[in-house]
């Protein structure tokens, strides 16, 4: 009897120490996803930048190649029609029809069009130039972006071991039975607004929730992507249609990070939507997320802001205007089931 209180009163005092421990090993693990993120971002806005860079430097480069080429057509044509000039003897001049007279006049043409012949010429050198320069800095650029995919290679390698790690800790999955119940209950939601009605089920689940809500920091949220906004908050989109959320162009294989901390409470395909992630957030806050590929989070998960939470397929065809290939991803701010701009919660956006 003694033996048995002894073990017991062991386990009340190991038990919380064990959940703190753990706890803290996600905490630390996140904070690792986070950092670990964040420079996969900057390399990506960096890589972004360089290719963007390439695309100039090519169709320059093409553009002072046909330059080059017509020009070099019209500086052979004029030289070889000074050449001839210059090898006809001077006694064949007073011979030719109009004699001296025009040959003076002939004199007179050569004299004004000299000016135009060195400056055509001039023209021709700094053309080469320019395109040595050129081509120069684009080997340069290439060299660059070759590096640059590398260390992004690198980083993906360490991204991929720490999101093994977080599979294998649980990932912070707080109320697995609550998400299965939800996603029995999308599956027959009508619409988005529908959908974001039955995310909250109330009860034990909503105290968790609140509790974890309660213990995230107040700052600013962060873009899901790295990229350029091309149809913001209001605007029409490719349909025609006033956009509830904004359209980022982004580099296949980009990482998408959760703008904001919460809960994910929906992973799946919806109506309309694709693959989409829903995000639960303090003060009845909602993020939407779609046009992923690779999602690695899970209904019920704990997620901080700048976590990762998918990353973009990467073997995307080229396009025909020669432009760098482009992904996109879309996001929508909600509170309750109204779409809010997200400038609301995101930096720069305003």
């Amino acid at each position: 009897m003694r033996r048995t209180l002894l073990t017991l009163a062991l386990l009340a005092f190991v038990t919380p120490a064990f959940a703190q421990s753990e706890a803290d090993t996600l905490a630390s693990l996140q904070g690792e996803l986070v950092r670990t993120a964040g420079t996969i971002r900057t390399i990506e806005r960096k890589l972004g930048e360089l290719d963007t860079h390439l695309a100039a430097l090519g169709e320059k480069q093409k553009a002072l190649e046909a330059d080059y080429d017509a020009r070099r057509a019209k500086m052979a044509a004029m030289g070889s029609a000074l050449t001839r000039m210059g090898r006809t003897p001077r006694e064949a001049v007073l011979i030719r029809p109009g004699g001296p007279l025009q040959a003076a006049r002939t004199s007179m043409l050569l004299n004004a069009a000299l000016p135009v012949v060195e400056a055509e010429a001039q023209s021709y050198r700094d053309l080469l130039t320019d395109l040595q320069k050129t081509k120069s800095a684009l080997a340069k650029t290439s060299a660059e972006a070759k590096t640059t995919r590398e260390q992004l290679k690198a980083n993906h390698r360490a991204l991929t071991a720490l999101l093994e790690r977080r599979q294998n800790s649980g990932g912070g999955i707080v109320w697995q039975d609550e998400a299965r119940k939800i996603a029995a209950l999308s599956r027959a939601a009508r619409n988005l607004s529908d959908l974001l009605s039955r995310l909250d089920t109330g009860g034990e689940a909503r105290a968790q929730q609140d509790a974890f809500f309660a213990s995230l920091p107040d700052d600013e949220g962060t873009l899901p992507v790295s990229g350029v906004i091309r149809v913001g908050y209001g605007q029409k989109n490719d349909i025609g249609a006033v956009s509830e959320g904004i359209t980022i162009d982004t580099l296949p294989g980009s990482l998408v990070v959760a703008p904001l901390g919460g809960i994910v409470r929906y992973v799946g395909t919806f109506r309309g939507y694709g693959n989409i992630v829903i995000i639960a957030h303090k003060g009845g806050f909602y993020s939407l997320l779609a046009g992923m590929d690779k999602i690695n989070v899970s209904e019920g998960q704990a997620i901080v802001s700048g976590e990762p939470i998918a990353i973009l397929d990467d073997a995307v065809p080229a396009n025909l205007t020669g432009a760098p290939p482009r992904k996109s991803v879309y996001y929508e701010l909600r509170r309750g089931r109204q779409a809010v701009n997200p400038s609301q919660k995101l930096p720069g956006l305003g």
